[in-house]
């Protein structure tokens, strides 16, 4: 179920807002003339903080005070003693804990513990191969005053030995500007330092947000009447601004010398404004006069034809495209109703997106997969729709790789798989990012139980509309079927939900999507499944928590050159791969190599072989993790030859990609290299 969380409060009418993703900031104007800004993560202070320090068996810690075995009121954990061998680490009071894995300490910021998904299960700390609680393993904890800690497992015992710093998240809100004349509206530039601002008295200004008061704004623009949302068009120098008061109006306004030219007209109270993203339709939020008649209305911009999306709305306000794909708009409605609403714009359909939400709200925005940020009148809310829990995780996994075995904690592991942190898994990997085609895994019996017919498959917001096989038991015998997204109703991507009563005479009962990573970007990237009705209408909350996946589909690099034999001068092989050694049997053979992968994601190993006979060497021929690796491998003549004195040879290379599809190494990225020679008198 959704979560929420009150960002700022006691404000003065926030209405206009917009959102500056590399600063995780959300900039909105206050009616009363602020623009003002909520930190997402803001700036925090170090609380306290131990170093190798002791928590004994059975003792209570709070991380707020590092007070061990003090009392239990303000504890925030227990190292939980049940058995010599049956161990936990336990929340307690208010406090949540999550277990993290085997991460960078340092890299963890305090930013980082904000956004984690805390609950109260305790983490497993059991004296046998199943505890998680090893040598370096990080968990974090939301303490019982509110606080976030960091904690690592320096030393593993019935007494544990942990580094922790404690972090004080500071307020996120702050003004940046004030003297705004009753400001309906904001709008960053892509520049990421100025903003566009619209007051109702009838001006849109320019602002730089480091001097962000009115009196240091350049104004744009006069004589609008009531103006509320804006859509920015700065590619081609354009504002399109609705006009509240008669005779509501779409007016374009030239940012660079401010020349107003009305679109359209006739609207009635117009109040929101979005575009398509190519400029051809403007969707408008209008109040009618009496309750609950809002209406959302598409207008073509090129003869300003005006055809009603959607009816019936509760004064709807300002509007957001709910997705990429634009199938859908966010729309707020304001009192009695007090709710945000998704609004499909081919069949107008309309879905309770968010119920209940603090009073007058004006304006959203979407941060990040599954969270949303509401101003209404007197504060920020930001809403976390969470993973469906009842009966676990609605996306179980990648292939063989739970959801929770793919690290998700931020730094250089971020996305990768590992379940070496099990004991004899199904599937045994450390620490490798995905490619190929992925297997995703779903939820079918959850998804039915809480009313999907039907589910998206979307990554970094953008549908994925692969097919894929799978075998059905028709009753005789398995019949091959062929899975394709299709349209329900007006959103397109949707596969079937499979009911309960199907799950097993599928081959793969979870199997619902082969994801094609090669048409993906080399990084980071995040997959969310989207559950809809059986009119194809998304449930509220009923998403997928966002997994974050690091791709990589890059080939390794192997190349070997051809052996020298070390003497003054070297040798090197001539044309026909024969070296003469003449009697010098202690002289070096080397040969140089290259064995690389992009990103380092590869293994890789070399070999010589002689006649039929793989040789060893003391030391080892060299093998290792990948880089940008140039090297050599070298044996004397005598190691090689043996008893031969003549002997015919062949040196290997091979480049391994360490990526997987959650099924399998993705060895069609291998390399290879091969060379062969001849050593004789």
């Amino acid at each position: 179920m959704p979560t929420t969380t009150q960002l700022a409060t006691g404000l003065g009418g926030a209405i206009g807002c917009d959102f500056r993703n590399a600063q995780q900031q959300l900039v909105f104007v206050e009616y009363s003339g602020k623009l003002s800004a909520v930190n997402l993560f803001p700036a925090a202070t170090t609380v306290d903080s131990g170093t190798n320090t002791v928590l004994k068996g059975t003792f209570t810690f709070d991380f707020d005070t590092g007070v061990q075995g003090g009392p239990a009121a303000s504890a925030d954990v227990q190292w939980v003693q049940d058995t010599t061998v049956i161990r936990q680490m336990a929340p307690l009071n208010s406090a949540k804990i999550i277990n993290l894995g085997a991460v960078s300490f340092n890299g963890i910021t305090a930013a980082n513990l904000q956004d984690l998904p805390y609950a109260t299960t305790p983490i497993i700390g059991n004296n046998n191969p199943s505890n998680v609680l090893t040598v370096n393993d990080v968990f974090a904890v939301l303490t019982t005053n509110g606080n976030y800690t960091k904690v690592q497992v320096v030393a593993y015992g019935y007494d544990l030995t942990i580094n922790w710093v404690t972090y004080r998240i500071a307020s996120g809100y702050s003004v940046l500007g004030t003297g705004y004349n009753q400001p309906e509206d904001v709008k960053l530039s892509t520049d990421g330092v100025h903003a566009y601002v619209t007051e109702r008295s009838g001006d849109l200004v320019k602002v730089a947000l480091t001097k962000a008061n009115r009196s240091a704004a350049t104004v744009i623009a006069t004589g609008l009447t009531a103006p509320q949302q804006m859509f920015l068009d700065e590619a081609h120098n354009a504002a399109y601004v609705v006009e509240y008061a008669a005779p509501g109006s779409i007016v374009k306004v030239n940012l660079t010398n401010g020349q107003k030219t009305t679109v359209a007209t006739g609207l009635v109270n117009p109040v929101g404004i979005v575009l398509s993203s190519d400029l051809q339709y403007a969707y408008v939020s209008e109040q009618m006069t009496a309750p609950a008649v809002g209406r959302i209305s598409s207008i073509q911009l090129s003869n300003a034809a005006r055809t009603t999306v959607a009816s019936g709305l509760t004064e709807p306000f300002f509007l957001t495209w709910a997705d990429a794909g634009q199938d859908a708009l966010l729309v707020p409605q304001r009192d009695p109703a007090n709710s945000i609403v998704s609004v499909n714009v081919t069949s107008g359909a309309t879905n309770v997106v968010a119920s209940g939400v603090p009073v007058r709200p004006s304006s959203v925005a979407l941060p990040n997969p599954g969270e949303m940020l509401i101003c209404s009148n007197t504060e920020v809310e930001e809403i976390a729709f969470t993973t469906f829990a009842a009966t676990g995780d609605l996306l179980i996994g990648i292939g063989l790789i739970p959801f929770d075995r793919i690290n998700q904690a931020a730094g250089p592991l971020q996305g990768m798989a590992n379940t070496s942190v099990d004991v004899d898994p199904p599937y045994w990997v450390k620490n490798v990012p995905f490619g190929g085609t992925l297997p995703i895994m779903v939820n079918y019996q959850a998804a039915a139980d809480a009313g999907a017919a039907y589910y998206q498959v979307k990554v970094d917001s953008v549908l994925h509309t692969d097919s894929w096989t799978n075998y059905f038991w028709d009753g005789t015998g398995n019949v091959l079927e062929t899975i394709t997204a299709t349209k329900i109703g007006s959103s397109t991507g949707c596969y079937p939900v499979h009911p309960v009563s199907e799950l097993f005479v599928w081959e793969s009962p979870a199997l619902g999507d082969m994801l094609d990573t090669t048409v993906l970007s080399n990084g980071p990237h995040t997959l969310q499944l989207v559950f809809l009705d059986t009119a194809g209408n998304p449930i509220s909350g009923l998403v997928s928590a966002p997994l974050i996946l690091l791709v990589n589909n890059q080939s390794c690099i192997a190349s070997i050159s051809a052996p020298v034999l070390q003497v003054a001068p070297p040798v090197t092989a001539d044309t026909c791969g024969v070296l003469h050694y003449g009697s010098n049997t202690t002289a070096n053979v080397s040969i140089g190599f290259t064995a690389s992968q992009p990103a380092g994601f590869g293994d890789y190993s070399t070999e010589i072989v002689r006649g039929g006979t793989q040789l060893s060497f003391t030391p080892a021929l060299p093998s290792g993790q990948v880089g940008s690796l140039t090297s050599t491998f070298t044996a004397q003549v005598g190691q090689l030859l043996g008893t031969c004195p003549t002997a015919g040879f062949a040196a290997a290379l091979y480049v391994a990609a360490t990526m997987t599809n959650g099924q399998g190494r993705q060895s069609q990225y291998d390399a290879s290299a091969l060379t062969a020679f001849v050593l004789t008198t």
